[in-house]
């Protein structure tokens, strides 16, 4: 989060292209679950939907009972970046 690096493991667990990709993140103290779907709208257009789940133990537990909102922007920053990557392209 933020500029810290940070070493994780991602397992895809549906490859529904071009109606779902989804998948698991897991980081020391933290599992992420993240179900992204895409729904086709008129005008060319497309409705992106992403539900994220995140589990946290240990230390991580105190963080994101503190913190909740660090992951929430976190999360935001990383949709935003993926609308600013589509729509350049």
């Amino acid at each position: 989060m933020g500029k810290r690096e940070i070493e994780m493991i991602e397992t895809v667990t549906v490859r529904n292209l071009p109606d779902e990709f989804s998948g698991t993140y897991e980081a020391k103290g933290v599992f992420n679950i993240v179900r992204n779907k895409f729904i086709s709208l008129p005008d060319n257009k497309t409705k992106y939907i992403s539900e994220q789940e995140f589990r946290f133990n240990g230390f991580m537990k105190i963080i994101g009972f503190l913190m909740p909102s660090a992951f929430k922007k976190q999360s935001m920053q990383y949709l935003v970046d993926f609308k600013n990557f589509v729509e350049k392209s």
